[in-house]
């Protein structure tokens, strides 16, 4: 068949490959079943509330000093409620699994025969093609974010007291983070022409890179936290030496810190191969983060202060848990976007690139 037809035609025949994809995802019945299920977490979101004595739930109130209208403001409640409850629970995880369960086949399907016979029978080229039908698989997540982000816009609108186009955001976070799935997923499709194994595979890669992405937080935490017990020691140590240079209690101090300098050293080096590890993965995590970073304001949270014993880390008083905690919230801000989106982008640009060199060079 000649491709040598006008751009117009080319680009008609892209379009129907889209519509028919579109029309495949809404004869399903996990693209119904998804959107009922948000439909029932936007419900939920809108059941709660706060007022002065504490959280209500459809209409219960449940009284908490710690946790009210004076603590939270509506608005901030209500947010935090659509980026973790909404994005990072439903969105992030029960959404994307039924996603990509429904949308797993699409290219094994495409390479089975009898089905590429045909799509290549169509004046368009192999490397347009496989890119078309990878983007109308991002239609299941794309329509999915913003039928959700939509409702829950009206709900902290209406509940909240507090219109916010902002979230919005959500909608293209959301379907990148769902492209980093999806672009490998593709690949594995593409290798194996099985939707069971691409969907298995895939699991396990997004179940690696969590584990990656665990490890890092957690080194991240003792290393964060160790340097901050090291500059206890070295703040306490400099004043009594100016206080008293004799003072028998400075002997053991140097000890406590020469340890806990040893300690350090071994939390960075784990650190360092985490992050030497993790920096050409996609940042599946970190992008669904970046949406509570942008919306939420937690100046306007009143948190009381509480001062217990054993706050510390690690079984230490000198450094208290909440303290680290505030360091770490403000390493992720100064994380860049290019740590967050621009390697993730270059782990998907790789995968994509070789499914194209593989696709047009597969002997169908």
């Amino acid at each position: 068949m000649s491709h040598d037809l006008p751009q117009g035609t080319s680009w008609r025949q892209t379009w129907a490959i889209v519509v028919a994809a579109y029309r495949e995802l809404n004869a399903r019945k996990l693209f119904w079943l998804s959107l009922l299920l948000s439909g029932i977490i936007v419900a939920a979101i809108a059941g709660l509330g706060l007022d002065e004595e504490g959280i209500s739930v459809f209409g219960w109130t449940f009284e908490s000093p710690f946790f009210n209208s004076t603590v939270v403001p509506s608005a901030t409640f209500y947010k935090l409620l659509f980026t973790n409850l909404g994005v990072e629970w439903w969105l992030g995880l029960g959404s994307t699994v039924l996603a990509l369960v429904s949308t797993a086949g699409i290219i094994p399907d495409l390479v089975s025969g009898g089905a590429i016979d045909m799509m290549l029978s169509r004046p368009i080229g192999r490397g347009r093609l496989f890119l078309t039908k990878w983007m109308t698989g991002l239609l299941f997540t794309s329509l999915q974010v913003f039928v959700f982000t939509g409702a829950c816009f009206l709900v902290i609108g209406l509940r909240g007291g507090s219109w916010e186009p902002s979230l919005f955001v959500a909608v293209p976070l959301v379907v990148l983070f769902y492209s980093y799935l999806f672009a490998f997923c593709a690949l594995v499709g593409l290798l194996t022409r099985s939707t069971v194994a691409s969907l298995l595979l895939t699991m396990v890669f997004w179940f690696l890179v969590f584990g990656v992405q665990s490890g890092e937080a957690l080194t991240n935490w003792g290393r964060t936290g160790s340097a901050m017990e090291i500059a206890s020691y070295e703040s306490e140590i400099l004043r009594r030496e100016a206080e008293n240079p004799n003072d028998p209690y400075l002997e053991d101090l140097l000890e406590e810190r020469d340890a806990q300098a040893e300690d350090d050293a071994t939390w960075r080096l784990v650190h360092n191969c985490f992050m030497g590890v993790m920096a050409p993965l996609p940042k599946t995590g970190e992008t669904l983060e970046l949406l509570e970073r942008l919306l939420v304001d937690r100046s306007g949270i009143q948190a009381p202060e509480r001062e217990r014993r054993g706050e510390g880390i690690f079984g230490s008083n000198r450094v208290r848990a909440r303290e680290v905690r505030g360091e770490i919230d403000r390493q992720a801000v100064s994380r860049s976007l290019w740590w967050t989106i621009g390697t993730s982008l270059l782990f998907e640009v790789a995968v994509l690139v070789s499914c194209v060199w593989i696709f047009r060079r597969c002997d169908f």
